[in-house]
């Protein structure tokens, strides 16, 4: 109903606090048979922020268990002081709760709250600030599985982008967990004007981020489906279908790996290999791990002649993927030309040990 009436939950929680809300809508408070209360909200920032403004309300108002006085005026005095404590104490709170809240309004300082640990709306919100600093740099802490080799190529990625670069504000909207509890998405307004989801997911330690996309949550799952329609024209050979929905899927989905490669496969069948490389080591560096990538990066650093590169992504790929043929071949081609016959002769008996009929194996074997 509050969606209906574009109420932020801001406004929400004040008058769910009044007790102003219509008793059927989800996000009124309803009271249960045990006398506790019970209500909907769509992110922690949210609950935390009703919790807030219903401490604040007993602050003010009078308690039947302190004799109709007043927590705040008690608050005052250490006698008031220690019956709050002693009240309080009676109780096993949450780490969840923000306890701290009436800790710090009430001055009771003694007594003792369990630390919170930054939940993933926090971590969400940190690197959001980062990028408003333009720390750069300062936003790689909140990544997950992110590989100081591809650092420089992050950055230059994310600070390019013309949405994130004039980022100065953002608004929490809602956030959600999987069913495991292991991933979340966390949803942004941003400059009053983009819709924003960061994808998160629990290590042993904290909440690392894994990616980012224009949209709201309900479009996570729209990225397996815009990779299979890109990866169908592709092999239909329709190009410029393919481009078409490439510029469209890869400005929402801006940390996928896969539709990076398929830029770089496009730009490949386009005879435009310099665009292809930036799109490679952009899907290398989102996806340390994209086999495929690496194997395709490796062969335009080997047509432009710059072996070093080339042959440490091929090695690399070898490693992953012991019967990439291609790969073992195309590093054999690399020995070949520094004159190390024994490596290569190695590497192309595996090569058509797999693939007896691989043609450029059989010719780079008749070269030695």
């Amino acid at each position: 109903m509050r969606n209906g009436q574009d109420i932020c939950w801001h406004c929400c929680n004040q008058n769910r606090i009044d007790r102003k809300c219509p008793p059927e809508c989800r996000y009124s408070l309803q009271e249960t048979d045990n006398f506790q209360i019970k209500t909907n909200a769509d992110s922690i920032q949210e609950y935390n922020d009703l919790l807030k403004k219903q401490m604040e309300k007993w602050i003010l108002t009078p308690q039947d268990i302190f004799d109709g006085k007043i927590p705040l005026e008690m608050s005052e005095t250490e006698e008031g002081k220690k019956q709050i404590k002693d009240f309080l104490n009676q109780f096993q709170v949450s780490s969840s709760i923000p306890l701290s809240y009436l800790i710090d309004r009430l001055l009771l300082d003694d007594l003792k709250v369990d630390a919170q640990k930054e939940n993933y709306e926090e971590i969400a919100e940190k690197y959001l600030n980062k990028i408003i600093e333009q720390d750069w740099e300062g936003t790689i802490s909140f990544l997950s599985g992110k590989s100081n080799k591809y650092k420089d190529n992050y950055i230059k990625r994310i600070s390019l982008n013309k949405i994130i670069k004039k980022l100065t504000c953002h608004e929490l909207i809602s956030s959600a967990l999987s069913q495991d509890k292991k991933q979340a998405l966390v949803y942004f307004e941003l400059n009053s004007k983009y819709d924003m989801t960061i994808v998160l997911k629990e290590t042993e330690k904290n909440w690392k981020i894994t990616a980012k996309f224009f949209g709201k949550p309900e479009i996570f799952n729209g990225e397996n489906e815009a990779n299979q329609q890109v990866a169908i024209l592709l092999s239909k050979n329709e190009l410029s279908k393919a481009f078409e929905l490439l510029g469209k899927y890869s400005a929402i989905y801006v940390d996928s790996a896969d539709l990076q490669y398929y830029l770089g496969l496009y730009y490949m069948f386009s005879k435009k290999e310099e665009k292809a490389e930036i799109h490679l080591l952009n899907s290398i560096e989102i996806d340390p791990d994209f086999v495929e990538a690496k194997g395709l990066y490796a062969t335009v650093l080997l047509h432009k002649q710059q072996m070093e590169k080339a042959k440490s992504l091929y090695i690399e790929v070898i490693q992953s993927n012991p019967k990439d043929i291609k790969s073992l071949n195309n590093l054999a081609s690399i020995y070949i030309e520094e004159g190390d016959k024994d490596k290569a002769r190695k590497l192309l008996e595996r090569c058509l040990k797999i693939d007896p009929n691989f043609e450029y194996a059989k010719k780079n074997m008749e070269k030695i």
